[in-house]
């Protein structure tokens, strides 16, 4: 591939290099053919080496004086030509290069140039991230901290600088482009081994369709993680298989769902994202009249799971988009929701629950202090839909915040860094409220309301003796890495959670046979953490806890055996 760099440095000094030679020639040559006298008076030429010699130190200002003799009349009127004809040379191309040096064009190229050297140095998995925003900018954190490589590509060198000024970007190659061109997704490493995936959250959903469609056809082994909430766009990607979607009012619908019947399921979901802890305590969103004041994507998959279950409600929009049924069953309102009396027309002094769901903040912090002004014991959900105003609506008491970035921010960064975590988290979703009751009460009271999550792989690198002893045709069952190194004949205190095996997936395995390959998920504490690992990786402890002695090796056999 052409430096375009390089290529830029030398047509743009192309002519002050040209003037810098003719000068110099030209002042070379006169020193060459003017003659000069020795100090015994013969005639003599400069050689072409010593007008050189001299001319270099004159036109640079340095000035050693004249050599070998003293210069004749002759000489030092062309020496004084020759230092006006040389100064004014470097001046032209000191200007043209100090031109070039703040070029945008070749800021550009460089650090292009610099950002393809360090992404065709990776050889470690790495992630693309197009576009720098507050989601995106969570996300690197996340990521790097997790020991993944990521790269930036942004088309707004600003933000660019901005992002560098972040402790985050140590260590992350950055380029200026436009993600909607192949050559920059190429440039950013889209055709290596080891790029794994793409995100995509850009505003302008059809952005987010176009880059999905280019990279499925540059590397269709590439995963996309984009954001869709429109539904021509969900559609089209959906029906495509082209990438993961990331829908955040669908997300929010699901979780709305869930506190409707299974809350215990929530409390797991905000442990696993480390929102919270499980002594959260976990209660079904009440009963009773809902006010939705706002109807876009939110109000409408609120709806949506509200008719499911057959609870009165009554929505409130001053655009009037509203269907003729729901008008003509008086359900919707056209009105500002912002208004004391609209609020009250709608029930809201025996209402249960308010919903704030427009698409302005400040809005919805208005509507929120005037219900709760006209009902102090309101359930209010407040859709935020830009982290920046995220303490002013922590200090409205809301009780549940809808934060779109903060939505995309986790389920991004988890199945990215944490994907045994996320397959787990997408099971446990569709459990009823008995388990996830049950699984609350069983993980408190074995390792408190904060246990730790582990990750075991059973292969050579993670779980060498295991691995070993499968090689060799032993079968070794799951409980094998519940048991105590302290007494082989008791158990620590861990829960198997999750097992993946060859794409399938099992929930709470306890008397499974283990096999190379297999991914376990464990709830633990730091103790029984160590134990598994211990135990999975050490073929002398893995001996005691399946026999109850301890394994000879080779040097006490040899001094006692």
């Amino acid at each position: 591939m052409r430096d375009n760099a390089l290529w830029i440095i030398l047509q743009r000094l192309r002519t002050p290099l040209i003037v810098i030679i003719v000068t110099y020639a030209i002042a070379i040559l006169g020193m060459v053919l003017i003659p000069g006298l020795t100090d015994e008076g013969e005639v003599y030429h400069l050689t072409f080496f010593d007008a050189f010699y001299f001319i270099s130190y004159t036109a640079s200002t340095i000035g050693f004086g004249e050599t070998p003799y003293e210069f004749t009349y002759s000489q030092r009127l062309w020496v004084v030509i020759c230092i006006y004809l040389t100064v004014i040379g470097w001046f032209y191309t000191i200007g043209a290069l100090v031109s070039v040096i703040s070029d945008k064009t070749l800021k550009h190229e460089l650090m292009k140039g610099r950002f393809r050297r360090h992404v065709n140095k990776l050889k470690s998995d790495f992630i693309i991230i197009l576009g720098y925003n507050y989601v995106n900018s969570e996300v690197i954190k996340r990521l790097t901290s997790a020991g993944i490589e990521v790269v930036l590509v942004d088309h707004d060198i600003d933000k660019i600088h901005l992002f560098q000024l972040e402790e985050s970007s140590m260590g992350v190659p950055v380029m200026v482009g436009n993600a909607l061109f192949t050559a920059t997704l190429e440039n950013a490493g889209i055709h290596s081994p080891y790029c794994k995936a793409v995100i995509s959250h850009f505003y302008k959903e059809d952005k987010n369709l176009r880059i999905a469609v280019l990279i499925r056809f540059l590397n269709e082994n590439v995963n996309v993680i984009t954001k869709a909430t429109l539904r021509d766009t969900m559609t089209s990607l959906l029906d495509t298989d082209i990438a993961k979607v990331e829908n955040p009012f669908e997300i929010f619908a699901k979780r709305f769902d869930i506190a409707l019947t299974a809350p215990h399921i929530l409390t797991l979901e905000n442990w696993i994202y480390k929102n919270s802890d499980l002594a959260d305590e976990a209660s079904f969103l009440p009963q009773g009249r809902y006010i939705i004041c706002g109807y876009g994507r939110l109000g409408k998959v609120i709806k949506e799971k509200l008719d499911k279950h057959g609870m009165d409600y009554i929505i409130i929009d001053e655009k009037g988009i509203g269907s003729k049924e729901m008008i003509k069953n008086e359900t919707f309102i056209r009105a500002n929701a912002d208004d004391k009396e609209v609020l009250l027309n709608a029930g809201i002094e025996s209402a249960s629950v308010l919903v704030a769901g427009t698409q302005n903040d400040i809005d919805n912090i208005s509507i929120l202090i005037t219900a709760r002004k006209l009902n102090p014991e309101l359930y209010v959900i407040a859709r935020e839909n830009t982290m920046k105003e995220i303490s002013i609506f922590e200090a409205t008491n809301a009780n549940w915040l809808f934060m779109i970035e903060k939505i995309l921010i986790n389920k991004t960064s988890l199945q990215l860094s944490q994907p045994l975590k996320h397959a787990f988290l997408k099971r446990i979703l569709y459990q009823d409220e008995e388990w996830g009751t049950s699984l609350v009460n069983l993980l408190k009271a074995q390792l408190g309301t904060n246990p730790q999550l582990l990750h075991l792989i059973i292969n050579e690198d993670k779980a060498f003796a295991i691995h070993q002893a499968l090689k060799e045709g032993e079968s070794i069952g799951l409980n094998i890495l519940l048991k105590s190194l302290e007494d082989w004949e008791n158990y620590h205190k861990a829960i198997p959670l999750f097992l993946k095996r060859n794409g399938d997936e099992f929930l709470l395995p306890c008397d499974e046979f283990l096999e190379i390959g297999d991914e376990i998920l464990f709830a633990c504490d730091s103790l029984s953490r160590e134990d598994i690992e211990i135990i999975a990786l050490n073929v002398y402890d893995l001996h005691y806890v399946r026999t109850g002695e301890e394994k000879q090796n080779w040097l006490w056999r040899k001094l006692f055996g």
